[in-house]
């Protein structure tokens, strides 16, 4: 048992934590061999097959934010590319997707390997509530409503690319994650090797695909240059390291914060709100027409992006029957009476009674 788990169970939190050592037997190109589809293609299976192809435009995990639905979504069987300057917001980002992938009724799993798992923990307990730190009775309660819907894989360190590929395929195989995100690529030991890393995401989208899940995989981008600095929003051909690994993605994400905007509010000074905090960039989506910017919002005190200049989020209902517990702790009462857009303009969650 990990430390953490240990911390876990003395504080009677149901953390869902997956041990590295868990998936130490899998076998990564035995597993994608069995997996592989027939390499010949027939007529009549292409029709099918084409017409599947169709049909599946419309399944995946929408976005949080309303402004994005009909435009993308992250669908089985692709591997996502996520980037960002450092200190955009890039990881917190993904996590608030997965938060509202498992509040739609789909399995995820989390490997960030930059981040303790009780600090990712209390991270999505705080984006879940829309606080800046829940309190604990809001903690055990979302420790339980966690279980069976996000796993957190517990290690915070550099690993092999052989242990990630097996994590991968053990989220997927053994807890039926549908959606798996890897944070992030430099802290998978390819040693600055670009063949090992292009056979190392190759790998990664052959998973995704053999296994019907999607895989985000978070990678950081270049330090800006030239007069504008942070002021440019990056592009994907920004992305550390090798060209090869967008060639491989299905889909390109990038978020950039608007550094002097943040400045100027944190400084009590007038901004234009027109201009939104940060923009959420689909740089490459290889099965669906729409790439562009869209505007978002960062909320007042949760680390959570907002779909207006409203910056209203709605928390995550964790037990309808438990609410007048959670109102009676001051600092979670108002989270629970905000009624806002996570979505659609009604403030009801799409998916959610």
């Amino acid at each position: 048992m990990t430390p953490t788990s240990m911390l876990a169970l003395s504080c009677g939190l149901t953390m869902p934590l997956i041990d590295h050592y868990d998936f130490k037997s899998i076998k990564v190109l035995e597993e994608l061999s069995n997996n592989a589809v027939d390499r010949v293609a027939f007529t009549d299976d292409l029709v099918g097959r084409a017409l599947k192809r169709r049909n599946a435009e419309d399944v995946g995990i929408d976005a949080p934010w309303s402004k994005l639905r009909g435009l993308f979504k992250l669908r089985p069987g692709e591997l996502v590319l996520m980037g960002g300057q450092s200190g955009h917001g890039k990881s917190a980002l993904i996590n608030q997707w997965a938060l509202y992938a498992a509040q739609t009724e789909h399995r995820v799993g989390i490997m960030s390997l930059e981040m303790p798992a009780e600090y990712l923990f209390d991270q999505l307990a705080s984006m879940a509530a829309v606080v800046k730190e829940p309190p604990e009775s809001y903690l055990r309660e979302f420790g339980q409503w966690m279980d069976d819907r996000i796993y957190i894989y517990d290690r915070a360190d550099v690993i092999s690319p052989t242990e990630a590929l097996q994590a991968l395929i053990g989220l997927r195989k053994h807890f039926g994650c549908d959606l798996i995100v890897l944070d992030c690529l430099m802290m998978c030991d390819l040693a600055d090797d670009l063949d090992l890393e292009k056979k190392f995401t190759a790998q990664m989208a052959a998973i995704a695909k053999a296994f019907n899940c999607c895989i985000v995989l978070v990678h950081h981008m270049r330090k800006p240059h030239g007069g504008e600095g942070e002021k440019k929003v990056p592009t994907k051909h920004d992305f550390l390291g090798s060209s090869r690994i967008v060639n491989v993605a299905s889909s390109v994400l990038i978020l950039w914060d608007n550094k002097e905007k943040a400045y100027l509010r944190n400084m009590g000074m007038e901004v234009d709100d027109e201009d939104p905090d940060a923009k959420l960039v689909v740089a490459k989506q290889r099965f669906a027409p729409f790439e562009g910017p869209v505007g978002l919002y960062r909320h007042d005190t949760a680390r959570v992006l907002c779909n207006n200049k409203q910056r209203q989020y709605r928390p995550v209902e964790i037990r309808k029957d438990n609410r007048e517990e959670y109102e009676n702790e001051d600092r979670i009462t108002p989270i629970l009476d905000r009624r806002t857009d996570l979505g659609d303009d009604s403030g009801r969650l799409r998916g959610l009674a």
